[in-house]
């Protein structure tokens, strides 16, 4: 048995997922992603608007640069999905070896540094709130203490110098409830791991000391491995705000029943 046999939880036959949709169902009821929830905490990219000012200066029509953008974003979660099977592989004792591209960076951070596997890929959910998501790596340490690990092929989260970009050069920001928080990466993935650790300890039983981001990406000289801080009253009140904004659209609660 593999590590995430070892480790299953009574929770987990219930929930089901279907992968083409990106769809969390539980019985007949269909849970809102924590992603989609994080997402609809900032402002979208406008790319009708900075197509129509950034087009002429590359010799392009906006739609051109629009369709440029989407080709190079679904080259971007194709490779991060690559990247993402790859070391789940490696955990479960596959090792793909170097492919030149952000597992290489992954496999040096690896060997320098043991984690220790308790469950990967996790699909996780809170009934309460009609949420669910899915851990990248959980870590149980030997001391017996819990690490959630999430793996990014990201260039949005390194600055030039080494450091970690953590404010939104505009000075944009979240919506209600986390309208203090800047809109960028950082705080965007320490909300939503913020989010599963509230999941984890709430319905799982599994108390969390540490939240990471594991940065790997082929214009990079090395792996980065970045802490983010434990957003708990966000986490809830972004939890509690959903769960009120459904309850006010009633088409979307019936959609969600059992």
């Amino acid at each position: 048995m593999n590590y995430n046999e070892l480790n299953a939880h009574p929770r987990d036959p219930y929930l089901d997922f279907d992968a083409e949709s990106h769809t969390y169902t539980l019985g007949n009821r269909t849970l809102v992603s924590v992603t989609n929830i994080v997402e609809d905490c900032f402002p979208k990219f406008d790319a009708d608007y900075w197509a129509l000012r950034k087009a002429p200066a590359m010799g392009l029509t906006p739609e051109e640069l629009k369709a440029k953008w989407e080709d190079n974003a679904r080259r971007s979660r194709t490779l991060g999905t690559e990247m993402h099977e790859k070391i789940e592989r490696y955990y479960l004792g596959d090792d793909a070896g170097d492919d030149g591209d952000a597992y290489t960076l992954f496999r040096h951070f690896a060997a320098a540094e043991r984690l220790y596997p308790y469950r990967s890929e996790w699909r996780i959910y809170m009934e309460e709130y009609g949420v669910a998501g899915t851990l990248d790596f959980l870590e149980r340490r030997p001391d017996g203490t819990f690490n959630i690990y999430d793996w990014k092929r990201s260039k949005k989260l390194i600055a030039a110098d080494g450091s970690v970009e953590q404010t939104n050069r505009y000075g944009k920001r979240g919506f209600y409830p986390v309208n203090h928080l800047h809109d960028c990466s950082f705080h965007h993935y320490a909300l939503q791991l913020s989010i599963y650790r509230y999941i984890l300890e709430h319905c799982y039983g599994i108390q969390v000391s540490h939240l990471k981001l594991g940065v790997f990406h082929p214009d990079y000289s090395m792996a980065y491995i970045v802490p983010v801080p434990y957003l708990a009253n966000e986490a809830e009140a972004v939890l509690r705000n959903h769960a009120a904004i459904m309850a006010r659209i009633p088409e979307l609660s019936a959609a969600t029943e059992y």
